[in-house]
């Protein structure tokens, strides 16, 4: 028998230790749905906040994190959020104190010029068609953002990760910038969004002559952008790659059309291998979140932002868990078994990890296919869909090709646009189906089995037709010899 030497005692005491106060920070959270919801300047909640609303208004102090979907979600000057934000919808403004990191989904999203955070290491991602950080604001950590769009006035504390199309730098970042923009020379053509207050700049790079990048700026681009003498301090590097073809300004159609076709055919065959394994072997799993697709639109968009916005922490946590089950095997020294489930938890954390990629950007896709097939086979054919395997492969190959065929549009943010709610609509409807298979499940499981007495009918045999004696009848006298009466079918 092994004996344990005081370090690794004092490990395994520090490891329970953390692992019950995160039990013990485990309380039942506050929460709040409807169409106008506020937390008064008055209000305290003492632990996270769930939200599910059109417009939420943040005045109070919210000691946790604040999570939900609103189309509008403003945090005033005066509210305070200690923990972090993960939040989805259409529009987020912050001009308040911040804890920790935000996390964002959806249209725009701007931090106001009043805006504070308490921690210095306050990271920002954005998944949004456009992300503002607004002059006179310090985001002291790390800025991520997936959209169209990101203009930065304020200052960046650490770096700036940009994919999308537009990138305007006009303030400070004290890390380093890492870009993937469109190409400058191209215009956007695209109308804004009022009732979001987003305006859409022509794409590429754009870096002011006040701009302050205190290390390197590394950036991929159809064209070379000119940087302004002595902003950034590091090191320039520029990667040249193809742009996207923009119908709105080409000079050569043709090669437009051929790359359009091209890429079209050659999504639209991805999307109808995996979708043909998908009908041939769990059907249900296409057509039944295709239905909610179809009826209920915006609640599988909703759906989808909670679902993805959870997901973060859930990985997180997954991977903590297995971080901390390798860690206790490797205290009571079981070196082999400790290899062995490390393996196995890697493993099953990229599957994971994995498996929801895939039901957010190929299932999704090919969930949004059948259902636009099948308003294709209804609205335009006058066809009701057959529950036969042919007719559920023909309603996926017209889905498909209408499906890839907008998305790949050389039209700026269209595409984009169009992923992202296509993303959100797939994943929404699968998380909705499996929880109708939940919520059946359960049902069918709980419910009595009742005895059922079929009654015992006692049935009568036809009364005798009564006899009459026509012999003695009136009208009955001098009839001829022999007659008895009239035949029935008469």
């Amino acid at each position: 028998m092994h004996r344990w030497s005081k370090p690794r005692w004092r490990i395994l005491f520090l490891v329970l230790v953390g692992l019950l106060v995160v039990v013990g920070r485990v309380e039942a959270s506050d929460g709040m749905r409807g169409d106008r919801c506020e937390i008064a300047a008055s209000d305290y909640i003492a632990e996270d906040f769930y939200f599910v609303c059109r417009i939420l208004t943040v005045r109070g102090t919210v000691d946790g994190d604040l999570i939900g979907i609103a189309n509008e979600v403003n945090i005033e000057r005066t509210a305070v959020i200690t923990g972090d934000l993960w939040i989805g919808g259409g529009k987020v403004f912050i001009s308040g104190t911040v804890g920790d990191d935000i996390h964002f989904v959806g249209v725009n999203v701007r931090i106001q010029e009043r805006a504070h955070f308490t921690n210095p290491r306050t990271d920002m991602m954005s998944i949004a068609l456009n992300t503002e950080i607004t002059q006179g604001v310090t985001l002291p950590g790390d800025l991520l953002v997936y959209g169209y769009q990101a203009q930065i006035y304020g200052t960046v504390g650490g770096n700036v990760d940009f994919q999308g199309e537009t990138l305007t730098i006009d303030g400070a970042v004290e890390g380093r910038v890492d870009a993937s923009v469109g190409d400058i020379e191209r215009s956007n053509n695209l109308p804004g969004l009022p009732i979001y207050d987003v305006d859409f700049k022509n794409p590429g790079l754009r870096v002011g002559e006040e701009a302050d990048i205190q290390q390197d700026l590394a950036y991929q681009s159809a064209s070379f952008v000119v940087i302004p003498q002595g902003v950034v301090k590091g090191s320039l590097r520029y990667t040249q790659v193809q742009s996207r073809p923009d119908i709105t300004n080409a000079e050569e159609p043709g090669k437009v059309l051929t790359q359009y076709i091209t890429g079209s055919i050659r999504d639209i065959l991805t999307l109808l291998i995996i979708g043909v394994i998908a009908l041939m072997t769990v059907p249900n799993f296409v057509r039944q979140p295709a239905h909610h697709v179809r009826r209920r639109t915006i609640t599988t968009v909703g759906w989808g932002l909670v679902t993805f916005i959870l997901s973060f922490p859930l990985a997180i946590l997954f991977i903590l868990v297995s971080a901390v089950i390798v860690l206790i095997l490797f205290l009571f020294t079981l070196n082999t078994l400790s290899i062995v489930t490390g393996i196995g938890l890697l493993l099953l954390n990229t599957a994971l990890i994995g498996g929801f990629g895939f039901l957010l950007f190929f299932m999704g896709r090919i969930i949004v296919s059948y259902a636009l097939g099948q308003l294709f086979y209804r609205y335009v054919l006058h066809v009701a869909e057959p529950g036969d395997l042919r007719r559920w492969l023909s309603t996926l190959a017209a889905g498909a090709a209408i499906f890839v065929l907008l998305a790949n549009l050389p039209l700026p943010a269209l595409g984009l646009t169009l992923e992202l709610v296509t993303a959100l609509a797939g994943i929404g409807a699968i998380m909705m189906y499996l929880r109708q298979l939940v919520d059946t499940s359960n049902l069918l499981g709980q419910r009595p089995t009742i005895p059922v007495r079929i009654p015992t009918i006692q049935r009568r045999a036809p009364a005798a037709a009564p006899q009459y004696n026509t012999a003695n009848m009136p009208g009955m006298e001098n009839l001829p010899d022999g007659f008895t009466g009239f035949d029935e079918d008469w």
